[in-house]
Formats: C-alpha cells, structure tokens, sequence
C-alpha cells in the first residue's frame, strides 16, 4: 500500500500571479524508512530541509537526493487570482485526495498548520459523503521539523515552482515519476 506526504506553496506573485500548488511524495510502505534516512542525511545543522532559502547548489543536491529513491510525485495546480490561500487549498485537496485514493493510497500527511488543520479534515468528510472517495484514505498532520518524509514533498514543491517561472532543470532531474496536473 502506498502512502503519502504533502506540502504547499505559493509560486512566485511576480512571476506566476495567482498561482498555487500542493505536491505528494508518495511511497511504498517497505520504502518509508529509506525516504526518511535520505531526506536526513540532507540535514546540515538544520531544524528541517527547506528549499525556500537554499542556494541553488542545495537545490540540486536536494533533487539528485529524491531521483534516486523509490517514489512518485502528484502535484495540483491552481491558479486563480482572486483566491485566498484556504480556497487555493481546498481545490488543489479536492483533485488530489480521489486520485491518491485510487491508485489506492492508504494515508497521507500533511505538515501541521495548526488550527487549519481542521479544514483539511472537513474537506475530506465532505468528499466522503459526496461518495467522492472511500473511507479508507486518512489523512493525518505532522509537524516539519520531525517528519523528513515531508521534506521530500516540499523539495517536489520547489522543483514545480521553478519549472513554473522557467527553471525545468530541477524537474528534469526529478523525471516522469513526477506527475503535475493544473486545475
């Protein structure tokens, strides 16, 4: 079974207006501890990995880092100027929590928001009683700076920003396990 963990970002307001994304990494069970080990071994004196800050030769060594494990990326785009961060999100939530529960993932992690988290869980009861998704997917929420798993989500996060305002190189490196879709 596959599970999940996801990351948010905004793109670049002066290069790409409006625009929005929420990227997974997605994993097989039997591969979780690998993923969290080299996410890791990336840590320099860090509380976590971030790609918003990292130099450009960190960027790199970040990607190279998750081309080499045994994972998939599913990014949602949106792109609507006039929304706010809590409609961005539920968009992007409503494309990619019926696509993760039918390729069929069991679980994906978010990294907390604290008190927002509640609106996660709220969109994915309203998509259960649409019948939209089963029941079998859960969602949870941990915090960065103790799950590397999702380091991993928002290094896929900047590789999409950068190939968004022209920069593929980073994408190009992540490969075809990496799926983009925009809403």
């Amino acid at each position: 079974m596959l599970t999940a963990w996801a990351d948010e970002s905004g793109s670049r307001p002066d290069l790409d207006a409006g625009a929005y994304l929420l990227a997974a990494i997605l994993c097989e069970d039997d591969d979780v501890a690998e993923l969290r080990r080299a996410m890791e071994c990336l840590r320099i004196g860090e509380a976590k990995l971030h790609w918003h800050g990292s130099s450009e030769a960190r960027r790199a060594e970040f990607v190279a880092a998750v081309s080499r494990l045994p994972v998939t990326g599913f990014a949602v785009v949106h792109v609507d100027t006039g929304a706010n961060d809590r409609r961005h999100r539920r968009k992007c939530m409503e494309f990619l929590l019926p696509h993760l529960a039918n390729i069929p993932c069991s679980r994906i992690t978010f990294e907390s928001r604290g008190q927002l988290d509640a609106s996660d869980l709220a969109t994915l009861q309203l998509l259960r009683s649409r019948r939209v998704i089963e029941p079998t997917l859960r969602i949870e929420h941990a915090v960065g700076r103790v799950e590397p798993a999702l380091w991993a989500a928002d290094i896929l996060c900047g590789a999409v920003v950068q190939a968004r305002i022209g920069n593929c190189s980073h994408l190009r490196v992540l490969g075809s396990a990496m799926e983009i879709h925009s809403i």
